[in-house]
């Protein structure tokens, strides 16, 4: 299955795990079957397990066992006395695996009693870690130290071809788990590099040549490979490289691409990518002052490249509105619902901080922060400004600025593959979609009407979704 589908299905496991009848768990511990995900190195295992941590809003801690001797997965021996039948004897006993104790030290620290616990290259253990590995898929123990019951044990491994640490997993380990096969999956990468803000030009350079998402070969230099991993860090350096105004070179690539002509390609396309950036004023194009831009000297490549771009622009767009949103649904929350005066303002600020640094998510980060500085401004108007008419304006305008892009971006590139290209892009951005059904977008109904042939499903969607919300 794809990644998309696998934390689907992971994700309603650690559901029915997590599910109780009273103070005890419907399936009890030692039949929960820990989840074990096989797949290519790269694509995603670990962010998932992340991903569904946050959604579920449960702890997670992340080991890679390679890393791991014997003596800090289950414990050092030391010696303690014990009494049997009147008699003191020596006796081997172990302190608390370092893993396990992670566990309660994160429980402490966020106070989150259920979670996730996740073993990475569970594949790859020395075989004197491997009959401690057996006793952790069966009991859920290190040594004598268990895990806590509220915490889902998962694990991940590579295919042998490609790790040639990897063993074999026997019947006996196979038969305690519940086996997930996993590869890569184009349309489901691309819709996570959207919600994470990678670069255009890489979301861009993927959905033009898809066989390039994942690559593993033997080559006369060696193995030349690419993975979705190493597409989301090259993405991350290129945006430290522009922030300190290096200019990132076909040397750099390589290094995260590391398959030669992949890498080659990419770099033309990039620097193309920031051509085509440059022919968008930002301000001109939203305040609608300026509705064209003379294309006809662009190749199909280019002109893809900058209907990406446009996409990312509204993208963008939305996603901020939709944040405003949400921080002034919190913030009045805070205030109203748990009526707290003025000048103990700061302790919401003090709470967000800290979710702040919690989180993973980049988008939630930006709803916290803007709770943050509203509680943080010094006029009472600042404080109080974020109600309903205000979020409410913002949409509006957000709105207006989201048609100026769609027209400027039908008359430059005409009603064709790259505007179709575009606007079903929209149409699988959550956040977009979030965005209009809350403040709508005539512009984009329309141009979803003609392009896609949709008759007005997807704005009567919108329209009863908006009627649930506000009930």
């Amino acid at each position: 299955m794809n990644i998309e589908e696998a934390k689907r299905e992971i994700k309603n496991t650690a559901r029915i795990y997590l599910q109780k009848n009273g103070d005890e768990y419907d399936i009890l511990p030692q039949r929960q079957r820990p989840v074990l995900l096989i797949g290519a190195p790269g694509i995603g295992k670990t962010a998932i397990m992340q991903a569904i941590a946050e959604e579920l809003d449960i702890g997670f801690v992340s080991y890679t066992i390679t890393h791991h001797t014997r003596q800090s997965a289950i414990g050092l021996p030391y010696i303690s006395e014990k009494v049997y039948g009147g008699k003191k004897y020596s006796v081997t006993e172990y302190t608390m695996s370092e893993i396990v104790a992670s566990v309660y030290e994160e429980i402490e620290k966020k106070g989150k009693k259920e979670g996730i616990l996740f073993i990475d290259e569970i594949n790859c253990v020395s075989e004197t870690l491997a009959p401690a590995m057996l006793e952790l898929l069966q009991n859920k123990k290190f040594g004598p130290h268990r895990i806590p019951d509220g915490w889902i044990l998962t694990a991940a491994g590579n295919p042998n071809e490609y790790n040639k640490s990897a063993n074999e997993l026997d019947m006996v380990t196979l038969d305690r788990v519940k086996r997930i096969n996993v590869e890569p999956d184009f349309d489901a990468f691309v819709g996570y590099a959207v919600k994470r803000g990678l670069k255009d030009a890489v979301i861009a350079f993927l959905k033009l040549n898809k066989d390039c998402l994942f690559k593993a070969e033997r080559g006369e230099k060696g193995f030349e490979f690419v993975t979705p991993r190493g597409w989301e860090d090259l993405s991350v350096a290129i945006s430290a490289y522009e922030k300190l105004g290096i200019e990132p070179t076909e040397e750099f690539v390589s290094q995260y691409i590391q398959d030669e002509k992949t890498a080659s390609e990419f770099f033309v396309f990039y620097k193309n990518f920031e051509k085509v950036y440059k022919l968008f004023d930002e301000d001109k194009v939203l305040s609608g002052e300026n509705d064209f831009v003379d294309l006809s000297d662009l190749d199909f490549e280019q002109r893809f490249a900058f209907a990406e771009f446009l996409r990312s622009e509204i993208s963008g767009l939305s996603s901020d509105a939709v944040a405003l949103n949400e921080a002034s649904n919190i913030l009045r929350n805070e205030i109203f619902a748990k009526k707290i005066e003025p000048e103990n303002l700061w302790e919401i600020a003090s709470e967000y901080k800290k979710k702040v640094r919690e989180t993973s998510s980049e988008y939630k980060k930006s709803v916290y922060r803007r709770v943050i500085d509203a509680v943080t401004d010094e006029s009472a108007e600042g404080k109080y400004k974020w109600n309903t008419n205000f979020t409410q304006e913002n949409g509006q305008k957000t709105s207006e600025k989201i048609s100026n892009v769609l027209k400027f971006a039908v008359n430059s590139l005409g009603k064709k593959q790259e505007a179709t290209s575009l606007v079903a892009s929209l149409v699988e951005d959550e956040k977009f979609i979030e965005f209009i059904t809350e403040f709508g977008c005539e512009e984009f109904y329309s141009l979803n009407a003609e392009l896609l042939l949709d008759d007005g499903g997807l704005k009567r969607k919108a329209e009863e979704a908006l009627k649930i919300l506000r009930k």
